[in-house]
């Protein structure tokens, strides 16, 4: 006869459950598919979010024009709808399963989406530009993910990023650029006194 279940061990089950999803950022997925899936992001679409994506539009069209570009982290891909297809010879935008079903319609033989997390994603072939806008936050060791990103880059390849100004993030920057030397960067802040620093940075001569 089978013996009746305790409370307390499905308790624990249940939190131990919580604690692995958490520690392997499943839980923060589980919240951003659940969050797209409602529409609580829409409200990047709104003009005072265009400025830092316009930004990184402009130093992908001026440094590497007509080069490949991967988007990480790249939400239902509006970095994407800055460029014409002229611009790149193929964009590649990598998120989690929502956010991708409202990217998918856009589509081309040049431009596709494709489902991943950043964190363990693996390009196969090389960029001349990989892209962070507003999505390095979410890397679990930023250094260590742009070196291993670096190898997927082309030998004048560039990152590009982007961060909303916040005094934890000064130190993202550090990290990154102690092995990423800035090509350029500029501040740019809205009319609601959101402000973001995007940068393009070199990767560094072995």
């Amino acid at each position: 006869m089978p013996q009746a279940s305790n409370p307390s061990d499905s308790n624990l089950i249940s939190k131990a459950q919580r604690f692995f999803k958490h520690a392997l950022g499943k839980d923060n997925e589980e919240k951003w598919q659940e969050q797209y899936a409602k529409g609580d992001w829409a409200w990047l679409r709104r003009l005072d979010e265009l400025g830092h994506h316009s930004i990184l539009a402009g130093y992908f069209t001026y440094l590497k024009r007509g080069g490949s570009l991967l988007d990480m982290g790249c939400g239902e891909g509006l970095l994407q709808e800055r460029f014409t297809e002229a611009d790149y010879s193929k964009y590649v935008g990598v998120d989690f399963s929502e956010p991708i079903k409202l990217a998918i319609h856009k589509q081309t033989d040049k431009t596709r989406f494709v489902v991943g997390d950043m964190n363990t994603y693996v390009p196969d072939e090389l960029f001349d530009a990989i892209v962070f806008n507003e999505s390095i936050y979410y890397l679990d060791e930023p250094l260590k993910a742009f070196q291993r990103y670096a190898t997927h880059l082309k030998p004048d390849g560039i990152f590009l990023v982007s961060m909303f100004v916040k005094d934890k993030h000064l130190d993202i920057w550090q990290k990154i650029e102690s092995g990423f030397p800035p090509l350029d960067a500029v501040t740019i802040t809205n009319a609601r006194a959101t402000s973001w620093v995007c940068k393009a940075l070199a990767r560094p001569e072995k």
